[in-house]
């Protein structure tokens, strides 16, 4: 007799609620009340993978969960830090004796951040000379979920040591006078932290990211996707009105970490970018048109011209590596998934910027616009995994219009656009999937709208609206 599995729903974090929690564990940690709270979300990427080093678009978005740094100013130069995911592991270090290479673990995301203001941040930004910070983390972003937890908990942390060592600064606020300029609606100043959380993570702690994760934690707009052109970072926000369609996203936390610091990722990403080189182009990107819309084709024709192009530029791309003499192994597939997937962006943000004026049959053409990037994820870049692919066949199965991993693949997560009447029956047969695969039990995400990393606490002028903000198109689960 074959056991019902039931499928197992995140609670929905309440955003005063872990402002709470994360004050009154650094009381208990410290023995004072933090100067201060801040947060930064996980991100949704709705398609774009793997092309963001490449001067490619992607479509991230911000989700609810969230990392939460409390802190207070230090004056003797020492950075300490501990995590409620961590108990017992509190680590220590002086400041400007923090030097890539000489840290482990979750600490060298947040030392990182130090190091990285410090040598490559600008005047405003480095840090003063006795600058220290205690600080209390607590993260409701799922680890290794492909839903970007390092770069929540880089750029909670950046927010907080620019606030926190503001009193050191000649003619800053005091510490209950935060300035207003960190706010999200201080977009170059947010850009400019990204890459500061960009350096951190690829010269620290040793995962080589293009930025996707930071630019959408850092400068994400409330219940919006943003079109994140990598070239310049320029971004372009999208509202995506998938409920008013009747459609919700399933996010799906498979239980199969990920993990970027595998080394046939550097080797693929410098396969890809030798691509531009051997083309005389500073970014792969440049290789195609700039405009990958195909406005005024139907799907079908789109599609062909989509294919057309990347069989095109790929034959090219191949030309140029062989006149440098392109080694057996190199991997092509890696090239292609790249203009596929920069093809597929330019298709996807055209529908749902119009998608008012095309209705439903939008949405319709997106998904299988997803499911067509999963296929790319799986056979080009075979960064799926068995968990992967059961959780998009079972959400396809059973009425999704589309579905992909989410993150960089190897494990992680799964997003799926789904009517969002049959978001119950989706995630029932993905459950009974992995219990008759023996696979461990996945976890449902709720989702409503995300918001950008601010300051939380003591509230300030910059504060948005956090609870009961439902985001358009991402209402999914009970």
């Amino acid at each position: 007799m074959t056991t019902t599995a039931a499928p197992q729903w995140d609670t929905l974090p309440v955003h005063a609620q872990e402002v709470r929690r994360v004050r009154e564990a650094f009381i208990e940690a410290y023995g004072r009340e933090p100067d201060g709270v801040w947060s930064a979300p996980g991100r949704l990427n709705l398609l774009g993978e793997y092309i963001d080093f490449l001067g490619g678009s992607c479509m991230p978005m911000p989700l609810p969960y969230r990392t939460y740094v409390a802190g207070s100013l230090r004056r003797d130069g020492v950075l300490r830090a501990s995590s409620l995911q961590m108990p017992g592991d509190e680590r220590t270090v002086v400041v400007r004796d923090i030097q890539p290479g000489h840290l482990k673990g979750w600490f060298t995301y947040v030392a990182g951040v130090a190091w990285a203001m410090n040598h490559e941040g600008g005047r405003d930004i480095v840090l003063p000379p006795d600058f220290g910070a205690d600080l209390l983390i607590n993260s409701r972003v799922p680890v290794g979920g492909g839903l970007s937890s390092s770069a929540a908990l880089e750029c909670s942390t950046a927010l907080a040591l620019l606030d926190l060592s503001c009193p050191l600064r000649p003619g800053c606020p005091e510490a209950d006078e935060l300035p207003s300029d960190r706010s999200p609606g201080n977009d170059a100043l947010r850009a400019r932290l990204a890459q500061v959380c960009i350096t951190a993570e690829n010269k620290v702690a040793g995962a080589h990211t293009g930025g996707l994760d930071q630019t959408a934690s850092l400068r994400s707009k409330p219940g919006q996707a943003l079109v994140v052109d990598f070239r310049d970072f320029s971004i372009d926000p999208v509202r995506v009105n998938a409920a008013e369609n009747g459609l919700s996203f399933l996010v799906i936390d498979t239980k199969t970490p990920h993990e970027l610091t595998d080394g046939g990722f550097a080797v693929r990403r410098a396969a890809s970018e030798s691509c531009a080189q051997a083309l005389g182009l500073r970014f792969l990107r440049d290789a195609l048109p700039q405009d990958l819309s195909c406005a005024g084709l139907g799907e079908r024709a789109a599609k062909q011209w989509r294919l057309d192009l990347v069989d095109s530029s790929v034959n090219r791309a191949l030309a140029a590596l062989e006149e440098r003499g392109t080694p057996a192994d190199f991997p092509r597939g890696w090239v292609r998934h790249a203009f596929h997937d920069m093809a597929l962006v330019g298709r996807a943000s055209y529908l749902l910027k119009n998608a008012d004026s095309l209705g439903a049959a939008a949405f319709g053409e997106a998904g299988r616009i997803f499911t067509e990037s999963f296929v790319s994820m799986r056979d080009e870049l075979r960064v799926s995994r068995p968990q992967i692919d059961v959780a998009v066949d079972a959400c396809l199965a059973h009425g999704a219009l589309g579905a992909r991993i989410v993150g960089g693949g190897f494990g992680g997560a799964v997003m799926a656009l789904i009517p969002t009447d049959r978001l119950g029956e989706a995630a029932q047969a993905v459950a009974q999937a992995y219990a008759e695969h023996g696979f461990a039990e996945p976890r449902f995400l709720p989702m409503v709208a995300g918001f950008a990393a601010d300051h939380d606490w003591p509230e300030h002028s910059s504060a948005l609206g956090r609870e009961g903000d439902t985001l358009k198109g991402c209402s999914c689960g009970d």
